[in-house]
């Protein structure tokens, strides 16, 4: 068991990394502005995902605007084949 925490730790900002690019490439583009505030950052055992406000209005909608949730279908259907992936090369 530790070998395995040892290697996510080890492992975890090149995930961090591959979901930032990953959110990238799925963003909805108007001028880029949100596709490039995108930044994802490995604190201790947590990723953190910033971006610019509005991305928030993007991902759940609005009173006018369709959601468009990018976020939460990335971290979805990638995340947990990055996660393995990366974590298998530390093993």
């Amino acid at each position: 068991m530790n070998e395995i925490k040892q290697a996510f730790e080890k492992a975890l900002p090149k995930i961090a990394l591959r979901l930032e690019n990953e959110l990238k490439l799925v963003c909805p583009v108007d001028k880029g502005f949100l596709r490039w505030s995108i930044d994802v950052k490995a604190n201790g055992s947590v990723l953190t995902i910033t971006m610019l406000d509005y991305g928030l209005y993007v991902e759940f909608g609005t009173f006018k605007q369709r959601p468009n949730p990018f976020i939460r279908n990335t971290i979805r259907n990638k995340m947990a084949q990055i996660v393995q992936e990366e974590i298998l090369k530390h093993l």
